[in-house]
């Protein structure tokens, strides 16, 4: 995907957003969960905008953007709890698979001088992911989950600001350098 010399806004967008849903974990804030997936999505839909052409790195961030406007219709609707955490649970299963495709396109993809650590973050999010699914789970089944949804949900975070961090970083080296912007 190319980039006109702009800094990897749907990166610190899609960050932003994962850091204010682990908070809400933390402090039991559906409110600001919903601000973070809102953010998330955003962040997802912009990056699935950036490409010319379709690829898989497209996909995995419509995907992902799926998986947020889940979880934002789970905390919006009135549904049971079953069911609305049968949504959360597809909701961060899409975010993981969505996040495994941008992973795959990024694995085999052009190496750039930071894709390491584009890697790592994309890892660490879909590890984060597929925490908060298997901790929903759990609650689900009336089980302890909240451990593993926090711990997955700072993953992610962790995971979404590596990656924003990397994506500036290669920005700023290929400005640097004289080189058009990659796929950041």
């Amino acid at each position: 995907m190319e980039q006109d010399n702009q800094l990897p806004f749907h990166l610190w967008v899609t960050a932003a957003g994962t850091v204010a849903s682990a908070v809400s974990i933390t402090i039991d804030h559906d409110d600001l969960d919903l601000i973070g997936n809102a953010l998330q999505a955003v962040g997802n839909g912009l990056a699935a905008n950036q490409g010319h052409t379709f690829s898989i790195e497209t996909a995995g961030s419509l995907i992902q953007a799926s998986g947020n406007t889940a979880i934002i219709y789970s905390l919006l609707a009135d549904l049971p709890e079953n069911e609305q955490l049968s949504l959360v649970i597809k909701g961060n299963l899409l975010q993981a698979l969505g996040g495994s495709a941008a992973f795959s396109g990024t694995l085999t993809g052009p190496s750039a001088p930071y894709s390491i650590y584009t890697l790592n973050g994309q890892l660490m999010e879909v590890i984060g992911n597929s925490m908060q699914a298997v901790g929903t789970g759990k609650e689900r089944r009336g089980e302890e989950g909240y451990a593993l949804n926090l711990i997955g949900s700072w993953i992610q975070a962790g995971g979404a600001v590596l990656s924003a961090l990397a994506g500036s970083a290669q920005l700023n080296h290929e400005i640097k350098d004289g080189e058009h912007p990659s796929f950041i």
